[in-house]
């Protein structure tokens, strides 16, 4: 009661007085006494007796001068106008059972004309209730209930009998006690929730240890308990349900012998046995380490226990999950907010995926609805910002979080320390908040570190746990502390359990538990005066005693919780996503920019190339030496990009996860929700990137093909960056990988470092090492660099035939020869049995290549003996290839004359028209790499096998698995030939597809 408050009930008490004179004024001194001595100190009862004495004073002189009731009423009107504006409704019900009590006082000491003061004093004090604007109704039930006659009452349901036995047979609400002597009357008061009540009869009793005397009316507080010698205490938690039962359903929670125990240790959950019914709150308090949060996942079904059981109602939780869904509410420690989201946004979004079965109308209403009862509406278009970066108290955000759960109403509802990290007023609003939901009938469970007083006296039962997560204690809060000193034989210290004020000190509970032995010298020791297992058994020995639940299923409450179809999980996961990236504004500004930055930044500096038989100094792309670094250094950026746009998809949500696992929510639809956006935003970044580096570099009809090999190369890198995010927990550990990734797709490419220069153990002469294979990059820059050369305007008309050409004359200038001087070889040997076997290795080899082309049967090269006929058969088979290819040679160049020929009449044989057409589409560094120029050796002999070195983009592998050379133009799967850009496009994809197939196997198996 604060000082203003007392102000104001000593000016009516004066008032009262003073309209009253026939009653002493020693009396109602003593009254006041009464009043004030339990709850402050002599020094402030003294001051406020004088203050009393003051406005007696004032009022008596100045009421001589004026008409006496005229003053009264003027003074009562000016003091009750100050606390209208100045005292709720629930102070304003204190002030006037404090004035109805006052003229029980006053009639009760009247001498004289007490029929007719009492009338007149109740009719001030009726006077003073509708100034107060409190209701008739309650103004007319505390009058009856003060004056002892209960039976008067409007509302016989605001009146509650404990007894020992119940008299009377009426419809008034009653709670039998064992072993009580005469009965307690109790009145609830619903509008502002404050109970009052007295006690008949001659036994002794105390409330919070003072002593309870006949007929006094006192308010039953929270955490108040009234004790006697003869009987169990009652609770006020034990009298608010009795007044809620009939508002809410029968509803049990029932732990029985729970037992858990981790791997190679003796911490878990140690034998375990309570039971809450509905409209109960329960705190596990302990020191860190014991078990509170184990015991929560164990409650909440996320670990699932040793031994023992958890029913609800009397449904096993393991056995009945379908049934049980949506009846338990969990809100965990960690923060379970997007950060860049509004609170009314958090609070929609999260309600749409547990409120399927509701219209958006409906879910927007009801969200709007809970922000106003947890005084949130104020704030609820304010960004909720990160813990650090703050937009909203911690106070404002811890009951959004708990609103989170608070929106589909779950009946049972655990949190883990609401409390931490907040001030103590934030502190008691959050515990208001819990106990509000007992009152709507559901259970809450939490784990709480250092309550004040009043918010340990809030719980209707407390869990205390000891080492290794022993359970030492269940029972009323109130009672806590004398529980465990009577196991101690130890005395109730006035610090741990205040008579006077009420305070209980929790912490008394550990020093308590953890009191150590004294040695013989008077020194404490490690070991406990009693062990934790001991403390165990006493629990245990008190839990026996007690019938912890029914034995028969009850009707399981109905829910709201309702999840939306997989494909509405999807859209609303998309539509949360990319919500909270457009409310970064400097993720968009970054994801917008890089891609542009990076292409400007990279085409300027790459922009060189003149002509060097020309003075003019104007940029001609055909001369441009940079475009295949260009085209590399793309490769790495898509990569690059896509990798940190997606590094932290997945892990930053963590938290989030956690809960939507508990929900059962589909981890598919929240994975294709990431996965679409990254592909989408990849799209969009690759696009700008092509657009302006094609641009500047004046790349001229390659945008779709650079733009579709660069956006495929980046969804690859999205889905290796899901990958790590989803696989790691720690996000250095994620960026220490990114360059770990990056750093072979560099090696590996097939620029950086040539794939016949590597490690001899990894080389492949023949085609591209399977560790290049692995490497996205490698299939990408092949696609790029193969289709600038191919697919440019100018190429185009030449590849085919520039092909075939190509493969002519290697055979005859290179092949032929190569072939014939091995069989001249074979020919001067003088003993046929010591004949070359390489030589007829590479003959066999070689003439089956050329052969799949050309239908001649050499029958001698696969038969043992090789002999004089196999040679002559052998050499005019090489003659004769060797005078088809000169007439196919000369063929390819008159198709190549007229090709150029009809592009000269195009140009009106404009010479210079044709070059600068060829200069616009054709890069000549492009064309020495893809024809292989600047190495002097054609080819090898490798393995029996001539391996070609020169003009790589024209030779048609011989794998038909699709393995090929780098740079070559085409693949071959079985007798199909497919071109590299849609060979090398599939690749992509295809590893883009296993990467993500990988992923959804184990972020659907990952526990977070």
């Amino acid at each position: 009661m604060n000082k203003v408050l007392l102000d104001y009930l000593m000016r009516l008490f004066a008032i009262l007085s003073t309209s009253y004179p026939s009653v002493f004024i020693d009396n109602i001194k003593q009254f006041i006494r009464l009043f004030l001595i339990n709850d402050f100190p002599s020094d402030v009862l003294n001051k406020y007796i004088l203050i009393f004495d003051d406005y007696v004073a004032k009022y008596n002189e100045e009421s001589k001068s004026a008409n006496k009731i005229i003053f009264l009423e003027s003074e009562i009107r000016e003091i009750v106008k100050q606390i209208n504006k100045e005292i709720p409704k629930k102070l304003r019900i204190l002030i006037l059972i404090r004035l109805i009590l006052f003229e029980k006082f006053i009639t009760k000491y009247t001498t004289t004309n007490k029929q007719q003061g009492e009338i007149a004093i109740r009719e001030i004090v009726n006077m003073i209730s509708g100034f107060l604007k409190i209701p008739e109704v309650d103004y007319f039930n505390i009058n009856s209930f003060i004056f002892e006659k209960p039976f008067e009452l409007s509302n016989k349901q605001d009146l509650l009998i404990v007894g020992g036995k119940k008299i009377i047979s009426t419809n008034i609400p009653f709670i039998e006690h064992e072993n009580l002597q005469g009965q307690f009357y109790f009145l609830r008061i619903p509008s502002v929730n404050i109970i009052l009540f007295y006690y008949k009869g001659s036994a002794h009793f105390q409330l919070n240890n003072q002593v309870i005397f006949s007929e006094n009316i006192y308010p039953f507080l929270n955490g108040s308990s009234i004790n006697g010698d003869t009987i169990e205490p009652i609770y006020y938690n034990k009298v608010l349900h009795k007044y809620l039962s009939d508002q809410v359903q029968p509803f049990q929670l029932c732990v029985e012998n729970l037992h858990f125990q981790f791997k190679n240790s003796n911490n878990g959950i140690h034998d375990l046995t309570f039971a809450l019914n509905a409209g109960q709150m329960m705190g596990i308090i302990g020191k860190s380490g014991v078990g509170k949060s184990t015991l929560l996942n164990l409650l909440n079904g996320t670990i699932s226990p040793q031994n023992g059981s958890i029913r609800i109602n009397q449904y096993q939780l393991k056995e009945n999950d379908s049934k049980l869904e949506g009846l338990i509410g969990y809100i965990p420690q960690d923060d379970l907010l997007v950060e860049d989201l509004t609170v009314f946004e958090n609070l929609f979004l999260n309600s749409k995926l547990c409120l399927g079965n509701l219209s958006t109308s409906e879910i927007t209403e009801k969200v709007y609805n809970l922000l106003i009862e947890l005084d949130l509406f104020e704030i609820c278009n304010l960004k909720v910002g990160s813990p650090l970066n703050k937009f909203i108290s911690g106070g404002q955000r811890k009951r959004l979080n708990i609103a989170l759960e608070l929106i589909r109403e779950p009946w049972i509802l655990y949190a883990d320390e609401p409390t931490s990290g907040l001030s103590s007023t934030d502190a008691d609003d959050i515990m208001r908040l819990f106990v509000e939901q007992t009152i709507k009938g559901r259970i809450v469970v939490m784990n709480i570190h250092q309550p004040s007083s009043e918010n340990f006296k809030l719980f209707d039962q407390i869990l205390v746990l000891d080492y290794e997560g022993h359970p030492v204690y269940f029972g009323n809060p109130v009672n806590s502390i004398n529980y465990f000193n009577t196991k101690t034989g130890s005395f109730i210290r006035s610090s741990d359990s205040c008579n006077k004020c009420g305070n209980i000190n929790h912490e008394a509970i550990f020093r308590i538990l953890g009191e150590k032995k004294i040695d013989e010298f008077g020194n404490r020791i490690e070991e406990r005066k009693i062990s934790h297992k001991q403390w165990h058994q006493f629990f245990l020995e008190t839990v026996r005693k007690k019938d912890v639940s029914n034995s028969e299923k009850q009707t399981l409450p109905k829910i709201q919780f309702s999840k939306p179809g997989k494909l509405n999980q999807f859209l609303i996961f998309s539509k949360r996503n990319i919500l909270s990236k457009l409310a970064n504004k400097q993720y968009i500004l970054l994801a917008m920019l890089v891609s542009p930055i990076l292409a400007l930044m990279l085409s300027l500096l790459c922009r060189s190339g003149t002509d060097p038989n020309s003075l003019s100094e104007t940029y001609i792309f055909a001369f441009n030496e940079n475009i295949p670094s260009y085209l590399f250094m793309s490769v790495i950026v898509a990569l690059f990009v896509g990798l940190i746009i997606s590094a932290e998809e997945i892990y930053k949500d963590r938290n989030i996860l956690k809960r939507e696992t508990f929900l059962k929510l589909n981890r598919n639809s929240y994975l294709y929700s990431k996965i679409s956006f990254l592909i989408f935003l990849s799209l969009i970044q690759t696009l700008l990137y092509v657009i302006i580096g094609n641009l500047v570099l004046e790349i001229k009809g390659m945008f779709f093909i650079y733009w579709l090999i660069l956006f495929s190369t980046s969804c690859f890198a999205n889905a290796m960056g899901l990958f790590i995010s989803s696989i790691f927990n720690s996000v250095v550990v994620i960026y220490i990988l990114v360059p770990i990734l990056i750093v072979p797709q560099l090696l590996l490419s097939g620029i950086v470092v040539q794939y016949d220069k590597l490690n001899k153990y990894v080389v492949s002469q023949n085609y591209v090492p399977p560790v290049g294979d692995l490497m996205a990059s490698r299939w990408a820059y092949e696609a790029l660099v193969v289709s600038q050369f191919r697919f440019n305007a100018y190429q185009k008309n030449y590849f085919e035939i520039e092909k075939r050409e190509s493969n002519v004359k290697f055979n005859l200038i290179f092949v032929i020869p190569e072939l014939k001087t091995a069989l001249n070889n074979i020919r001067e040997s003088d003993n046929i049995s010591n004949l070359n076997k390489n030589n007829i290795e590479l003959l066999k080899n070689e003439i089956y290549k050329l052969n799949k082309n050309i239908n001649i049967n050499i029958k001698g090269l696969n038969n043992d003996n090789f002999d004089k006929q196999t040679w002559n058969e052998i050499n005019t088979y090489l003659n004769s290839l060797k005078n088809k290819y000169q007439i196919d040679i000369n063929k390819c160049s008159l198709e190549k004359d007229d090709i150029t020929h009809k592009l000269l009449n195009k140009y009106n044989n404009n010479n210079q028209a044709f070059t600068d057409y060829k200069n616009k589409y054709h890069n000549k560094n492009i064309a020495d790499i893809v024809l292989n120029r600047n190495n002097f050796e054609t080819f090898t002999v490798y393995k029996s096998k001539i391996v070609r070195k020169i003009e790589p983009i024209y030779q048609i592998p011989d794998s038909k698995t699709g393995r090929s050379q780098f740079y070559a133009s085409s693949k071959m799967i079985g007798n199909l030939e497919m071109n590299t850009l849609i060979f090398n496009f599939i690749i992509i994809w295809l590893m883009t597809l296993f990467t993500l197939i990988i992923l959804i196997v184990l972020f659907k198996r990952k526990i977070f």
